[in-house]
This record gives C-alpha cells, structure tokens and sequence, in this order.
C-alpha cells in the first residue's frame, strides 16, 4: 500500500475549464456522479442554506459542481456559518478560516483558482445598428 503525496490532484473540470495548461493527459474515464441536486439538504442549519443558497446555483451553473460535492458544499457552507457567528461574537476562528479557504480552493472559489480557469463569455446581444455602423 503507497500513499501518493504532493499536491492534490486537480479536479478534470477544473483542469478542461483552464484549458489544460499542463497539457498532461486528462483522465477520460473519471466518474460522472450527475447534476447536483439545488435544494438544500434538510440537514443544514438556517444560515448554512443561505449560504447553500447563494452559492450553489453559481457553482452547478459553472460546471464545476455536480452531485458527488454536496458534501463538500454542505461542510463548507457550515463551517461558513460558524466562521461568521465567530465574527458576530468578536473572536475570529483564524484555525476555521484556513479551512474554509482550502474548501474554497477546491471548488474554483478563490482568486487565485479562478485565474487559471477559461470559460466561453456568452456572445453579446447585438444592436441592430451596430451591424451597420461597427
């Protein structure tokens, strides 16, 4: 038994949505685990399914969440519930904030994550005069 070690492994989406700067070869057999359910799971306190709701729209809209990450998501937006009752009361939870910038970072959620991710602008609407006026 080996444990590999380094870096984890960048998510396939992730890795096809920055246009594989790597160039290393993508994993064509990884398993597809379906569009993510949007509901909230019962399970989540009042705050955390704000947070849920805000967020994981975004995230499926993206591409990048699918239903294998509820968990993810749902861990997530607990512990940012909790960090924002721990700002609420005056004590920051330094130790929660290295936690939830990790999670972040593995959903694409972080300016430095989302510097190496390509997605297609939608085309503009075109205004009938510009045809013909540039």
């Amino acid at each position: 038994f080996s444990m590999k070690t380094g870096r984890p492994a960048k998510p396939t989406t992730l890795k096809l949505l920055a246009g594989n700067p790597g160039k290393r070869p993508i994993n064509t057999r990884e398993p597809v685990t379906g569009e993510i359910d949007l509901m909230a799971p019962p399970e989540l306190s009042e705050a955390a399914v704000a947070h849920w709701n805000r967020n994981a729209p975004m995230l499926a809209k993206s591409g990048v969440l699918k239903q294998s990450d509820r968990d993810l998501l749902s861990a997530y937006c607990e512990a940012y519930a909790a960090f924002r009752d721990s700002i609420d009361n005056g004590k920051i939870n330094v130790p929660l904030l290295g936690q939830l910038r990790q999670m972040l970072g593995e959903m694409g959620m972080t300016p430095a994550a989302r510097t190496r991710i390509i997605v297609d602008k939608p085309a503009e609407k075109e205004d009938g005069k510009a045809r013909f006026f540039g």
